[in-house]
């Protein structure tokens, strides 16, 4: 039996089509099963400050899916960590809004949040931790 040329590519791109479906629905099935933790950080005067904390700290457990919006009241500033290769600036007025899995456990003392932008010296004072604790 001799078989068109264009027939016995249709069950590939069926199949093809059908895997894609599959790893799509598990990548929204996995990234609902995570626990989403947002936080609103700001930059003013050389300091961070996290809505609702009272010290420089973002504390979130492995796995979370953590969603910050970062925007500075005063001059840009940004948002910088070296070990997820984060850096986002933010100019007064304009937030940015950013989204990432913590799934590194951070080391003792945390992960260092700094200020990499040179347009004031006291830039490098800007300081906050992130803390990725394991699951319990």
């Amino acid at each position: 039996m001799v078989v068109a040329p264009g027939r016995a590519r249709a069950p590939r791109a069926f199949m093809f089509a059908a895997s894609v479906l599959i790893l799509s629905v598990a990548g929204v099935v996995a990234l609902s099963a995570m626990n989403r933790r947002e936080f609103s950080v700001s930059a003013h005067k050389y300091a961070y400050k996290i809505e609702g904390s009272d010290k420089p700290e973002i504390r979130v457990t492995q796995g979370d899916l953590v969603s910050i919006t970062f925007s500075s009241e005063d001059i840009p500033h940004s948002f910088t960590i070296d070990e997820y290769r984060i850096m986002k600036r933010a100019e007064q007025g304009k937030p940015v809004s950013f989204d990432f899995v913590a799934d590194k456990l951070s080391p003792p003392g945390g992960f260092r949040i700094r200020c990499t932008l040179t347009a004031d010296s006291r830039c490098r004072e800007l300081a906050a931790v992130l803390i990725v604790e394991p699951k319990k």
